[in-house]
């Protein structure tokens, strides 16, 4: 005696759909989780793609009270791709400090101004610092110790900038002193 079982086409086609649905809620679960699963570590940051040369320093006034020091870099783009560097919630723009190479942002650091770094080409930047600085009414050699110090105290323990680009993942190192701009101490007043 064989016993059959009546199946209707409705209830096979139930059957299917709540084993599809049971299916698609674990790849669902197994997705969700390897998405929200902590990595162990962040994209790396590029610090290859754009290099840096400082190229100058400038004290430009702000006001008669205030003074602006003015980092000026050549950046090289060494990729195929043009570059936008622009002033916004996504460039940090951060202080590495001697001797440790500790990165601050106990100071305000600010690009001066948006750039645009074609690829495999350099372009010219400034990062900016501004300071209460009393200005000098006269233009005489006294006024350009001040500014002189003014630099000098700007530079120390500071070993430069480090400029993060977190929506190309860019971390450009800028030095704050080479060989060619070094400050000289300012003369001491009783010697010729």
């Amino acid at each position: 005696m064989i016993n059959s079982c009546i199946v209707s086409k409705g209830s096979i086609l139930v059957w299917v759909a709540v084993g599809v649905t049971a299916i698609a809620a674990v790849i669902a679960g197994v997705r969700l989780a390897r998405n929200s699963a902590p990595t162990g570590h962040a994209d790396a940051w590029n610090t290859k793609a754009i290099e840096s040369t400082l190229a100058g320093i400038r004290v430009k006034e702000i006001d008669p009270a205030h003074a602006a020091v003015v980092f000026f870099y050549d950046l090289d783009n060494r990729t195929d791709t043009d570059y936008r560097l622009a002033s916004g919630p996504n460039v940090v723009i951060m202080s590495r400090l001697q001797p440790s190479g500790s990165l601050s942002s106990d100071q305000q650091v600010n690009l001066d101004a948006n750039a645009f770094v074609p690829a495999k080409n350099r372009t010219r930047i400034g990062i900016e610092i501004s300071r209460a600085f009393a200005w000098p009414s006269a233009r005489d050699a006294s006024a350009e110790r001040q500014i002189r110090q003014l630099v000098a105290d700007q530079v120390a323990g500071l070993e430069g900038f480090v400029l993060f680009d977190q929506t190309t993942r860019y971390e450009i190192d800028l030095a704050a002193a080479s060989p060619e701009f070094q400050v000289e101490p300012a003369a001491t007043s009783g010697t010729n």
